[in-house]
Parts: structure tokens; sequence; C-alpha cells
């Protein structure tokens, strides 16, 4: 083969052989690094263990008193604003029905002059209900 026969220089090999050793200095600080990371996230879990959970379980009944407290007054607060929007809406529609003109409009005339009537109900006002007992 003509492309084995061409020789290598020997700056290129010194060079190679130089981007190794940069790679292996790079990972091994990276190793170090991380290694290091590791251990003070261990210590700082290790730490909480040991001084705040201790802690949290003494104060875990007061403060679980306090929120329930809180989550009953705010369960009565969101009832009474409920009730107070609720009550205002029905007062706004009540005097829009007496306010408003036309509140009630009767059905077009239909196709022979005649009122029309909504489904189920008979000329004489009377709705049928559907079931057996009407003769369906």
């Amino acid at each position: 083969m003509v492309i084995a026969d061409i020789p290598e220089p020997a700056w290129l090999q010194a060079a190679g052989q130089a981007a190794g050793v940069v790679l292996i200095i790079e990972l091994m600080l990276l190793i170090f690094i991380t290694a290091i990371l590791v251990f003070a996230v261990a210590m700082a879990l290790y730490y909480v263990h040991n001084k705040v959970v201790p802690l949290l379980t003494r104060v875990a009944p007061a403060v679980e008193q306090r929120l329930q407290a809180t989550d009953r007054g705010s369960a009565k607060f969101a009832e009474r604003v409920i009730d107070i929007h609720a009550r205002t809406v029905g007062i706004k529609e009540g005097v829009r029905a007496f306010i408003r003109p036309n509140g009630h409009q009767e059905l077009p005339a239909g196709q022979d002059g005649a009122r029309a009537q909504l489904e189920g109900y008979t000329p004489d006002g009377q709705r049928r209900l559907p079931g057996r007992g009407n003769g369906q």
C-alpha cells in the first residue's frame, strides 16, 4: 500500500503523547472534583439527619396543629367569600329581572300563523310527560 509507506513525522508522535497526558490530567481533576462534591453532599445529609430531623420530630405536632387551624380558617374565609359572591350575583340578577325591558319573550308564530309550542306542551298549556302511562 502506498499510504502505509509514508513515514510518520516525529513531532506528530510527540504531540499525540502530550495530548494524552493533558487528557489524563483533566480526567483525574474531574474525578477529584466529583469525589469532593459527593463527600460534601454526604456530610450535609449526615448533618441534616443528626441535627435537623430530631428537631423536626419534636416540633412536628405543634406545626401540624397550627396548619390544621390555618386550614380551617382558610376554609371558613373561602366559604364567606363564595357566599358573598353568590348573594351579590343573585341580587344583581334579581334587579336586572325587574329593570330589564322585555324580561320574557313569546315564541314567534309558526308557519300556519298559530303560536308555536315548546316540545312536550299541548295547545291548552298542559305538559305531557314522557313515559309509559301516557299512551306511549
